[in-house]
């Protein structure tokens, strides 16, 4: 069951470090209306801050350009280190589903 979300993710970007797949940033939109248009990327860091104040849960338009809610963003700790993930499993790296890259919505 989905809590109250106060940012919509709509877009992410990863890269490898060290063998672990890490957030570099993700677009974030306030859940302020039905637009999604209009967000800001933010770090990792930041959302990691926030994950736990705020609800992140993904979002992405489906083929007839209507928006659907995804999977809500979690942060986890594995072996004393934080990831974001919205799939349940408590593996070491940041997953936050098929939410296009930053790339290609920019």
């Amino acid at each position: 069951m989905f809590e109250k979300i106060d940012y919509w993710v709509t877009a992410a970007s990863y890269a490898d470090r060290c063998g672990t797949w890490l957030l570099e940033g993700a677009r974030i939109h306030p859940n302020i209306g039905e637009t999604h248009e209009h967000g800001e990327e933010w770090s990792r860091e930041a959302i990691i801050e926030k994950c736990d104040i705020f609800v992140f849960c993904t979002i992405k338009p489906d083929s007839k350009g209507e928006w659907k809610r995804g999977a809500q963003i979690r942060r986890i700790v594995v072996n004393e280190r934080e990831f974001l993930r919205t799939d349940g499993l408590e593996k070491a790296g940041d997953h936050l589903g098929d939410i296009p890259t930053i790339e290609e919505v920019l």
